[in-house]
């Protein structure tokens, strides 16, 4: 042997290697789901802290003009009939931001109390347990026409809303004439509790309501909801159920706010909202103006799922407040009127306000979008990267050896 010569020695296998192996079997895995990105809530608690600072500003403009704006001297039982008309309100600016937070907005909900007060011997009646019975059937009988009119007709939520506005406004003689026919006589009522204790309830009512709406499952069934009443969605029967019913519980609510209304003898405050337009024959546009103007305010989405917990509370006040210290407001001798005719501008800004509001609470409010991964980069799997050769044979594949000749 030449001594010249090397020697080139492979090392030994830690293992034996079988020949007809072949490749090693490739472990299949399941690949992780991402979970559903959150929506950024602080931008509303944030926004709800300034409106807390406004309405106890305004509320400090009240207490300056106190002797004007209360005669009798500012007390709890001096506004004891502004707080049931405040806690009517809030049943209804409550019920209303349900239906945007459905994603199905109903534009019948701020005028439910029109018929309540309207025909108050039938749906309070000598028994306000059996007229509330009667005042709950009319709210399912609106909401399943809007529920219909959505789901099985396909009619835009907003249009469908319209309609069912359009049916209860028509149908508010007849009920007028049932009223005289089936009335048992004057509507009955509730020893009062104080109006300042109804307004906490109401209150305590609306934020709890805010706070389950802050919860991710519950926004997300709010999404489905939206898909299923505007067409983009499956029409699954939880979300059918959950539209149903939560048209039922906002005009429920909406319509126990002219229950209150009654029961309580604050009806005419009611339709007299404090600082707002002449009432009227309109009275139903009234009201869903000023429930326009508090809900947006508040901060919810024209857009469905998004929504505050404090904020509904806080921008009725607010605007409450307002109001009666635009009524103390005198104008020059020359224009003694000057405010009076300026009122409506005034809420007609507010108005346009809370929709900057809530379009800005909205887009601040929805998740980060995921950042997209560096396509320069590309992912390789197992069979890109060179075989440098084990030397076994495999009979799935053809022999390179072989191949070459």
């Amino acid at each position: 042997m030449d001594q010249t010569q090397r020697l080139e020695f492979a090392a030994a296998p830690a293992e034996p290697v079988d020949p007809f192996a072949g490749r090693p079997a490739v472990t299949v895995g399941y690949a992780e789901t991402e979970p559903a990105p959150k929506d950024r809530v602080g931008f509303q608690f944030i926004w709800e802290a300034i409106l807390l600072l406004l309405t106890l500003n305004a509320l400090f403009l009240v207490y300056q003009r106190r002797d004007e704006i209360f005669s009798g001297g500012l007390s709890v039982d001096a506004l004891g009939p502004d707080f049931t008309v405040l806690a009517s309100l809030l049943l209804m600016v409550t019920g209303f931001g349900l239906t945007l937070r459905l994603g199905a907005v109903n534009l019948a909900v701020p005028a439910m109390p029109m018929p309540v007060i309207a025909a108050s011997t039938l749906f309070v009646g000598p028994d306000p347990l059996v007229g509330l019975a009667f005042t709950a059937g009319l709210a399912a009988a609106v909401a399943i026409v809007f529920t219909v009119l959505t789901v099985v007709f396909r009619i835009p939520p907003w249009l469908a809303g319209l309609a069912s506005l359009v049916v209860l406004a028509g149908s508010l003689p007849a009920l007028r004439e049932l009223d005289g026919a089936v009335g048992g006589g004057a509507a009955g009522t509730w020893a009062d509790p104080g109006g300042l204790w109804l307004f906490l309830g109401a209150a305590a009512l609306s934020v709890a309501g805010g706070l389950l709406g802050l919860l991710p499952g519950v926004r997300d069934r709010f999404s489905k909801v939206k898909g299923a009443a505007d067409g983009t969605g499956d029409r699954e029967a939880g979300s059918v159920v959950a539209l149903l019913g939560g048209n039922f519980l906002a005009l429920l609510l909406a319509a126990g706010g002219g229950f209150l209304a009654v029961v309580f003898r604050q009806g005419e405050d009611l339709l007299g909202l404090p600082g707002a337009f002449a009432v009227g024959a309109d009275a139903g546009v009234v009201l869903t103006a000023y429930v326009f103007i508090v809900v947006f305010l508040a901060g919810t989405s024209p857009w469905g799922r998004r929504g505050g917990a404090f904020g509904t509370v806080l921008a009725l006040i607010a605007v409450w407040a307002l109001g009666l210290f635009w009524q103390t407001l005198e104008g020059p001798a020359s224009d003694p009127d000057r405010y009076r005719d300026w009122t409506g501008a005034v809420y007609a800004g507010l108005l346009l306000l809370g929709l900057f509001v809530s379009f800005g609470l909205d887009r601040l409010g929805r998740p980060k979008e995921p950042t997209e991964p560096d396509e320069s980069t590309a992912e390789m799997t197992a069979y890109d990267t060179a075989d440098p050769g084990t030397g076994l044979f495999e009979p799935t594949l053809p022999d390179a050896a072989a191949a070459n000749r």
